[in-house]
């Protein structure tokens, strides 16, 4: 299983929140690039990329960020990518660009993704299964599992988050990603809660392909280089 480490930005930091609430956010260093760095020196093959900015306001907005990252690391970036236009922005930094709140809110727009689907991501990001858009803030309704499988056809990963586990540190929620698991059949990625060596083997039991890990790597709570030995 591949673990991947977390870059949030906010106002060109990095940045960790609390269940997805901008008001919570904690920087944690101002230089993205210096983490990028940093991860990769202790063996990060993919950085998992987020512009909060972008997810709340629609529009890719640290692409000076992305572009400075790209020549450190392999990226798979979410955040405001809701136009074909933005997904070839994405693609040219040869990154993997990360759909979410579009593929949720605009089943044409889905649709048009077909094109790029061994090069896409989707991102579903639940409150007890129901998914939550624009940057966690409108909350859809939506069964997030049903979602899945409409979803399927037009990436080549899944990348689930549990909302409530978010920035917490208490542990990952097993049994949403064993259910997860059964609905779905490409890779599956998944965020929340992973704060210890046991709960990077614990995504791996429950038949995840990777975990995304952001606060606790932070917080000093788990290593990187320890978390990639684990999930191998």
């Amino acid at each position: 299983m591949q673990v991947i480490p977390a870059i949030d930005l906010l106002r060109k930091k990095c940045v960790r929140l609390t269940q997805g609430d901008y008001t919570s956010a904690k920087e944690y260093s101002d230089s993205p690039a210096e983490t990028a760095r940093e991860f990769v020196s202790q063996g990060a093959k993919l950085v998992h990329v987020v512009d909060l900015e972008g997810a709340k306001n629609g529009n890719l907005t640290n692409f000076d960020i992305l572009d400075q990252l790209s020549y450190i690391c392999l990226m798979q970036i979410g955040g405001g990518i809701r136009t074909i236009e933005s997904v070839n922005k994405i693609l040219s930094l040869a990154a993997t660009p990360i759909i979410s709140s579009a593929a949720v809110n605009d089943e044409k727009f889905l649709s048009s993704l077909k094109p790029f689907a061994k090069k896409i991501a989707i991102a579903i990001d639940a409150r007890d299964g129901k998914i939550s858009t624009n940057g966690w803030l409108k909350d859809t309704g939506i069964d997030a599992y049903e979602f899945a499988k409409t979803a399927q056809p037009f990436c080549s990963r899944i990348i689930f988050t549990s909302i409530a586990r978010d920035g917490m540190l208490e542990g990952p929620d097993t049994d949403a990603i064993k259910q997860m698991r059964k609905t779905v059949s490409k890779k599956l990625f998944i965020s929340g809660g992973i704060s210890s060596l046991e709960d990077v083997r614990a995504v791996k039991k429950a038949g995840a392909d990777g975990c995304i890990i952001g606060k606790a790597l932070y917080t000093g709570k788990i290593s990187l280089k320890e978390a990639i030995e684990a999930g191998r």
